[in-house]
């Protein structure tokens, strides 16, 4: 495959969303994503209208407009992405990861921002800063041709508003409930397959667990304070009496870890390595959050001691322990998508502050994050042009990056443009113009 193949691959898959757009906004579409993809770290519209150059052939207002005035939904384009392209990688378990994020926009009169908690620590206590908060859902991938990279592909995305922020039509919720209404969307477009939705323990919530889909299994961190209960539920003392809903109080996590003494030692896929981990699992009752429902808990220890104790609870019972520990342990990939959405795709670097605008231009920006990944590892990996360069001090790097595949995708992107152009001197004179703007930005 040349580059006008790879190049060629890449602009099917802008067509196969286009679908969602009008056909005057489907070509802006396509027009402004591959502008994004070129511009490193640049989220502005104009931006990619600089770095695209005579390849933008529309006035700049209406790229503008794309934004804050286009007819297109967000929701049908994630639809699109999860049935056309994301669907093919799915087997029948599809395994979904759930956190938030915030982005920080400038300016006080930014639509739906307002003072949210940021995830980072930081010495003198939790940094609160004005920002648009998202809740963020990534599917999880792992692909045969890479054994040990987990591909995260944030395809679900919910912008949460402060009370004065909502209306009828966006009534409030909290994240929990917003991360719920992701899942249940997964649920009704996979409707056949099942879905484990792995989250921190900020979401193990009765408003999420509570009242999942029946093919939807939750798996979380269990809080360190959980009251949790026997299993099954002892039979009531007196004749004829109600029967009882919860069974005797277990004691604390603490204790039940030190009283555990059947261990089973594992080997797990974490964060692109192998590790051997020592984990115990029993089946209880946590009243406070499924009710009558049991859950499983899996106590998970490092043998080494140099972590601490994991504790895990996943709402169907019959799963594996081993399994529910892995798919808590493939979740860090939604953190690590998130974090490339902003660094490298200018995630927060947009700069929109209508309502229409802020709620589409940051979700944009991780949905050609996953088109990225799914053109390198389907069609461009492995191509002589897009493997990344050696480096003399890193010689024992074998797992392929996000930064490397946006810059294979850059790479043939514009080589194709100088194939293209070459022919035609009186646009040849634009490229370097448009080249030497990007290296710009990108210094």
């Amino acid at each position: 495959m040349d580059v006008t193949n790879l190049v060629s691959v890449f602009q099917h898959m802008l067509h196969e969303l286009s679908i969602a757009f009008t056909q005057p906004t489907g070509e802006t579409f396509r027009q402004l994503a591959t502008g994004w993809v070129l511009t490193p770290g640049v989220g502005t519209v104009t931006g990619m209208i600089r770095t695209l150059g005579r390849l933008a052939t529309k006035h700049w207002t209406v790229y503008q407009k794309f934004f804050y005035r286009a007819a297109w939904s967000l929701d049908m384009l994630s639809d699109l992405l999860l049935r056309r392209l994301v669907g093919p990688l799915l087997g029948q378990d599809i395994c979904l990861a759930i956190d938030d994020t915030t982005c920080g926009p400038r300016g006080k009169h930014v639509a739906l921002a307002g003072w949210f908690k940021d995830a980072s620590s930081h010495a003198q206590g939790p940094v609160i800063h004005w920002a648009h908060n998202w809740v963020i859902g990534a599917i999880i991938v792992r692909v045969p041709k890479f054994p040990l990279l987990r591909l995260a592909l944030p395809v679900l995305f919910a912008l949460h508003r402060k009370r004065p922020d909502c209306d009828t039509k966006h009534p409030y919720a909290t994240l929990p409930q917003q991360a719920r209404q992701l899942v249940c969307r997964l649920a009704q477009t996979f409707p056949q397959r099942r879905i484990f939705t792995a989250m921190d323990g900020l979401y193990a919530t009765r408003h999420f667990f509570g009242n999942l889909p029946e093919n939807v299994v939750g798996i979380s961190r269990l809080r360190k304070n959980a009251s949790l209960r026997q299993w099954p539920v002892p039979p009531t003392k007196a004749a004829g009496g109600p029967k009882r809903q919860r069974g005797d109080r277990l004691p604390g996590l603490a204790e039940l870890t030190r009283q555990v003494k059947d261990w089973k030692t594992v080997r797990l896929n974490k964060q692109g390595r192998k590790v051997r981990r020592r984990i115990h699992g029993f089946t209880c009752q946590w009243y406070h959050v499924c009710r009558s429902k049991p859950v499983r808990v899996v106590i998970v220890q490092d043998p080494s001691g140099k972590e601490d104790d994991l504790h895990v609870v996943c709402t169907d019972v019959s799963i594996p322990d081993k399994i529910i520990v892995q798919q808590f342990y493939d979740r860090w990939g939604v953190e690590e998508c998130i974090q490339e959405g902003k660094q490298q795709m200018g995630m927060e670097r947009t700069r929109g502050w209508c309502v229409k605008t802020v709620s589409r231009q940051a979700p944009l920006a991780m949905l050609l994050a996953s088109l990225v990944k799914l053109w390198y590892v389907q069609h461009a990996a492995g191509h002589p042009l897009a493997q990344p360069r050696p480096l003399p001090w890193y010689p024992q790097k074998t797992a392929v990056s996000f930064r490397d595949m946006l810059a294979a995708l850059r790479k043939v992107l514009w080589q194709d443009c100088a194939l293209f152009n070459s022919h035609k001197r009186w646009k040849l004179n634009q490229l370097p113009d448009a080249l030497t703007y990007a290296l710009c930005e990108a210094a």
